[in-house]
């Protein structure tokens, strides 16, 4: 019972993600405001050479949306494993909604952000690893 109130939190999270990036989206564009300025380059790159676990991470969405699923999955593959599994998981979690339950959504567990975590923490060694030792930078 615990992982239907895990995945019904990261439902209403995702929800909530969704909701105020459309609206971010919205007012950026009618203020005619440039996105860049909200996003300003990595500190940890921009110092050191090295990248952070998210280097890349807006990139490859931003690639994602465009239909560039390779080049994305390049700068960063934990977009789009997430991406693709809330493609599942949150229609199906609304029409648990709707449905009252009768149609079972798909469930989240723990075990799951541990395993795209560990992603995320295997793109940053190799990153990080082939710069160090060939002084070539990835992205």
């Amino acid at each position: 019972m615990q992982d239907d109130s895990f995945s019904r939190s990261i439902y209403y999270i995702g929800m909530a993600v969704i909701g105020y990036s459309i609206a971010g989206y919205l007012i950026l564009r009618w203020l005619r405001v440039d996105p860049a300025i909200l996003f300003p380059p990595c500190r940890l790159y921009q110092r050191t050479g090295y990248y952070c676990m998210g280097c890349g991470g807006t990139r490859a969405l931003r690639l994602f949306f465009q239909g560039h699923w390779i080049r994305s999955f390049y700068y960063h593959p934990a977009v789009d494993v997430a991406m693709l599994f809330l493609c599942v998981f949150l229609p199906s979690n609304t029409l648990e909604v709707l449905t009252r339950g009768r149609i079972r959504g798909l469930r989240i567990r723990p075990v799951h952000l541990w395993i795209l975590t560990g992603i995320m923490v295997v793109q940053w060694l190799i990153k990080n690893g082939v710069f160090f030792f060939t002084g070539v930078n990835l992205i």
